[in-house]
């Protein structure tokens, strides 16, 4: 049987750094879910929230009364996974929350535009924005690639 040549197999070379990078930025681009994790002294908590990315930041919207609201509030620190084990992308990074009469018009459009006919945030009463600053970027296909997955830290590309 002939080696498989997917995207995730074992068996494939590392991407340059810089090509991961490249694709990091273009799942960002290209997908609009996330599952984004918040802690407090109770543990971890983990839900599915749909996502912006305007080049800088990550926006995502809940409800204000979630404890996803109250974990930021609290720790102003999130994280985010997008993409799925064969190709993800990690991001660690600041958190703060948002009023909806508060967010770039911009951002705001662009978030709405993801919602295929859901509520707007902005025009739904309690809901906020949260917005992920990246501190942290990992980003990984394959084991072979678990070596050199962090491509940002402290805010900064290293490559």
């Amino acid at each position: 049987m002939a080696a498989s040549s997917t995207v995730g197999d074992t068996m494939q070379p590392p991407r340059e750094l810089l090509q991961r990078r490249s694709d990091a930025l273009e799942l960002l681009r290209s997908e609009t879910a996330a599952w984004l994790a918040t802690g407090d002294a109770d543990g971890p908590h983990l839900v599915p929230l749909l996502f912006h990315h305007n080049g800088e930041v990550l926006t995502f919207a809940t409800f204000a009364n979630s404890r996803t609201v109250t974990n930021v509030a609290a720790t102003a620190r999130a994280r985010a996974a997008i993409g799925h084990p064969y190709d993800v992308v990690m991001i660690d990074g600041t958190m703060k929350v948002i009023e909806p009469d508060a967010i770039d018009p911009a951002v705001a459009d662009a978030f709405a535009s993801l919602l295929r006919g859901g509520p707007d945030p902005r025009h739904t009463p309690g809901f906020v924005y949260l917005q992920l600053t990246p501190t942290r970027l990992q980003a990984w296909r394959s084991f072979a690639e678990l070596g050199d997955r962090t491509l940002m830290q402290s805010g900064q590309w290293l490559v």
